[in-house]
């Protein structure tokens, strides 16, 4: 094995497997998927506005894409996938509980 500075410099920037291309970008689209959910529901300032927004239908719809998401992929995913996955519904669920708690009260 060689230990020289090119052999490890050249490991640490080995290419990402397609297995792991396809993670990435599965945990980005979830991350994005309830991002967004998050901005509808308020809880989170438009990137480029930086004013809170309140849709929640619109928050709904990301919630149930995740959901759906979730059916659609049962079995396929790794488990760091899943728990990511399984995670973020959770907390997009109780958030929007919140929300329409908020949205009563306010």
């Amino acid at each position: 094995m060689n230990n020289s500075p090119d052999a490890k410099s050249s490991e640490q920037h080995a290419p990402l497997s397609r297995e792991d291309m396809m993670s990435a970008l599965f945990a980005h689209m979830v991350t994005q998927q309830a991002n967004l959910a998050m901005m509808l529901m308020g809880k989170v300032a438009h990137p480029e506005s930086g004013k809170a927004i309140r849709d929640l239908e619109a928050a709904q719809l990301f919630i149930d894409q995740l959901e759906m998401l979730q059916q659609k992929t049962k079995g396929n995913l790794t488990i760091e996938e899943q728990r990511a996955l399984d995670n973020s519904i959770t907390e997009l669920r109780f958030r929007f509980v919140q929300a329409i708690d908020e949205s009563k009260t306010g």
